[in-house]
């Protein structure tokens, strides 16, 4: 029997906040970013936080993220992992991953990636740059 086929992703969004309203439990997802300037490097970044939303999903599923340079020749500047269940193939499930005291060591690309019990679903690019002091 052949394994399920991997959900599909909806959204993969990096932003600086996500906000759960209380009484229409609504999710805004504020500050949606690609690009992070610093005067100078390593630069140290609090917090950056990830949307994911996902369908056509089939039982339980770990979900993970994880930020890398673009080459690959570091260790990830940060990895999670989330069990999540969905209740069926056309359930939308919505999944938030708070990044806490990044360190990027140079300007340049990286790489935020999604995976899926281990397998690769998608990326975005976040570039951080030099900016004028």
């Amino acid at each position: 029997m052949s394994a399920p086929p991997p959900p599909e992703v909806i959204a993969l969004v990096l932003a600086d906040q996500v906000y759960r309203d209380e009484d229409s439990g609504k999710l805004f997802v504020l500050g949606v970013r690609s690009r992070i300037g610093a005067a100078s490097f390593p630069l140290s970044h609090g917090h950056l936080v990830v949307y994911v939303a996902l369908v056509n999903g089939r039982g339980a599923a770990a979900i993970g993220i994880r930020l890398i340079d673009a080459d690959e020749e570091d260790e990830p500047l940060a990895e999670q992992e989330v069990i999540i269940e969905f209740p069926s193939p056309l359930d939308e499930v919505q999944v938030i991953f708070d990044l806490h005291n990044l360190t990027f060591p140079t300007h340049g690309d990286y790489r935020l990636q999604l995976l899926c019990d281990g397998h690769f679903l998608r990326e975005r690019i976040l570039v951080v740059f030099p900016k004028e002091a």
